[in-house]
């Protein structure tokens, strides 16, 4: 039978604690200098909890300063990369969205909505605005990938392809991406299309 109170109200340590404590401590040298150690009491387990939360608190905030540190150097270099891309006049925060693009098109074709274009249909009347779409984000926006065009447009990437390769006869544009400077042609081809020159 365990004696009265529970394990919160009485004065003895739990069952293995007092050898667990007396493990971990070091032994105190009594008045004749042997090295014995007296039997843990409760108030010598409060005291050593106590000093584990204080060196566990000290931790705490050693790592909380160090984290601090951390993210104040992350948002400097941030800052340096900004200001770097703004004097290079990138138009990397300047490029419009996909979907602004799309609706820019959409314009010349009253009754075609944005989910339409996107969408699995292959009705007539969507063929063209899609692949209108297709070809003016292709031009607007050089970052994006064929695959990735042809994620936006739930498409397989050549089908992209071949919307922007189907142009009009009378369109000025060139096949393929407009060669910008400082970036080179691509190999075996005279205007960077990728198809040699004939």
């Amino acid at each position: 039978m365990r004696p009265e109170g529970n394990d919160f109200t009485t004065t003895r340590a739990p069952d293995g604690a007092s050898d667990r404590l007396a493990a971990t401590m070091p032994a105190e040298a009594d008045e004749a200098g042997a090295a014995a150690a007296k039997p843990a009491t409760l108030d010598d387990l409060v005291g050593v909890v106590a000093v584990q939360v204080r060196a566990q608190a000290s931790r705490i905030l050693e790592l909380e300063l160090a984290l601090a540190d951390a993210e104040a150097r992350i948002l400097s270099q941030a800052r340096l990369i900004c200001g770097a891309t703004a004097e290079a006049n990138s138009d990397l925060f300047e490029r419009r969205p996909v979907r602004a693009i799309i609706e820019e098109v959409l314009g010349a074709y009253p009754g075609v909505r944005f989910e339409e274009i996107i969408g699995v249909g292959r009705e007539r009347r969507l063929v063209e605005p899609r692949h209108r779409c297709m070809t003016a984000v292709y031009d607007e926006r050089p970052d994006l990938s064929l695959p990735a065009l042809g994620r936006i447009f739930r498409r397989d990437h050549t089908s992209v392809l071949h919307a922007v390769n189907k142009r009009e006869p009378g369109d000025i544009r060139q096949r393929g991406r407009a060669h910008r400077p400082g970036r080179p042609l691509a190999d075996g081809c005279a205007d960077g299309t990728g198809a040699p020159a004939l």
